[in-house]
């Protein structure tokens, strides 16, 4: 009854405020239920059952054994059958993972499993390493396989009587010696006890304190939020609908939303989500290689090729070495290969930016943005990544230059009639001095258009 009702409270639904607002909301309940281990819980509710079972059933058996022994020998059967029953079923699931009797005696046996085995031989080769030490160290051993050996052959007529003579007085000292070394060893035994348990709890320990770790907590209300958690919430949130929903409707609704998020702390998957929903608006002929979009769908390929670019050149720069990348890299070449042609889509350029960020700088020094003409929000937003990777690709290039196709988007912003927006200008011209060595420092996601260029 507790986890009936506790999953009623997840499953309700707060009608009042914005869509984000009952999102965010959504999104706490599920980080509390993996900050306070919701799952393990529920899954221990059922062990206290099974476990009354089992007390039931041998109080029975007691009681009825004084009254009927027939009657409790059955009761006796039922309740060993259901326990042996049990302890098989732990086993199988501790055994294989793809065993589908899994509970969670059998999660912990089996994360146990490696951690024991080698606590029973380290305590074996101990064990044995301390007797082996204790029968070296003993003072009654030495003094017999001394006399042992001064009086061998000790059974001879003449060397008997000495030998037993000697016994008899070097022995008890060496006997009271050793039976206070292992008082002494006694004593020492608890610490040693404590030490072979903290070896198995520790790993529960660890477990518990990663799992801790992992989780992002996040105040209850949203006046007690700050405005980089909200965005980090607002990021989780959109990662699981792109995730879960098939609809097209809600990818465009959340691919827009995450437009205008400014990417701070997000998980590395979401660009993976982003590239799942533009090539989903898409198909690629076999033979010609022209990428086409699907009818219908324009403005949702617009706005996740936008959001595709966005999070692969964040990713790029905080985490070059993500295994995120890499899968999202081999992904695009074994779908588009070099010679895909991306001429049909209407914001081809955002794309080709993207590619060239993910394969080697070197393929593309063709690449221009002539008649490259964006939205003023897809402009902003490009400019502004673009700086960030020329910036970059400047402190880890060998050859000090930003990549070409950076500095030829910042000359033909530049170059529009009209001028661009302000920011798209300071962005541009920080590329270019980027370019030219000069330091410009990093504005990180502020959205200042006021820009700062010193001389080295």
């Amino acid at each position: 009854m507790l986890g009936k009702q506790w999953l009623n409270r997840y499953a309700s639904t707060d009608l009042r405020g914005t869509a984000i607002e009952r999102s965010q909301n959504r999104q706490r309940k599920l980080d509390g239920i993996v900050a306070w281990y919701f799952d393990g819980v529920m899954e221990a509710l059922p062990l206290m059952l099974q476990a009354a079972a089992l007390l039931l059933g041998c109080a029975l058996s007691h009681y009825l054994w004084g009254i009927n022994t027939t009657v409790s020998c059955v009761v006796v059967g039922f309740t060993s059958f259901g326990a042996v029953s049990y302890i098989f079923i732990v086993t199988a699931g501790m055994a294989s993972e793809s065993c589908p009797y899994q509970t969670p005696g059998s999660q912990v046996l089996r994360y146990l499993r490696p951690q024991v085995h080698k606590i029973i031989h380290s305590a074996a080769s101990t064990t044995f390493s301390a007797f082996r030490n204790t029968f070296r160290k003993s003072k009654t051993a030495r003094t017999i396989v001394v006399n042992v050996r001064c009086y061998y052959p000790w059974w001879s007529r003449e060397t008997i009587t000495p030998f037993l003579k000697d016994m008899i007085l070097e022995v008890p000292g060496a006997l009271a010696t050793d039976a206070y070394n292992l008082g002494v060893g006694m004593v020492r035994l608890p610490l040693g006890v404590y030490h072979f348990s903290s070896t198995i709890v520790a790993p529960l320990v660890s477990v518990a304190c990663k799992a801790y770790d992992s989780s992002h907590g996040v105040p209850t209300t949203p006046e007690q939020r700050s405005p980089q958690q909200a965005t980090i919430l607002d990021l989780r949130c959109i990662s699981w609908m792109l995730q879960t929903s098939l609809d097209k409707a809600v990818h465009l609704s959340t691919l827009n939303h995450l437009a205008t998020v400014t990417l701070t702390h997000f998980d590395p998957t979401l660009a993976t989500h982003c590239f799942n929903a533009f090539v989903g608006c898409i198909t690629v002929g076999v033979n010609t290689r022209e990428v086409v979009v699907v009818q219908g769908l324009e403005r949702l390929a617009t706005v996740s090729a936008l959001c595709f670019f966005n999070t692969i050149s964040h990713l790029l720069v905080m985490d070059p070495d993500s295994s995120i990348l890499e899968d999202v890299r081999q992904r695009y070449r074994r779908i588009f290969q070099a010679e895909a042609n991306f001429r049909g889509h209407q914001s081809y350029r955002t794309v080709n930016a993207a590619r060239c960020l993910l394969v080697r700088w070197q393929e593309h020094q063709s690449f221009f943005w002539s008649e490259y003409n964006p939205s003023t929000h897809e402009h902003v937003m490009v400019a502004r990544n673009l700086a960030k990777v020329a910036r970059f690709k400047y402190q880890s290039s060998q050859r000090g230059k930003v990549p070409r196709f950076v500095l030829r988007f910042a000359l033909h912003s530049l170059s529009l009639d009209p001028p661009p927006l302000t920011s798209i200008v300071a962005d541009s011209l920080s590329i270019i001095a980027i370019d030219l060595g000069c330091g410009v420092p990093d504005t990180g996601t502020t959205t200042s258009d006021d820009r700062c260029v010193q001389e080295p």
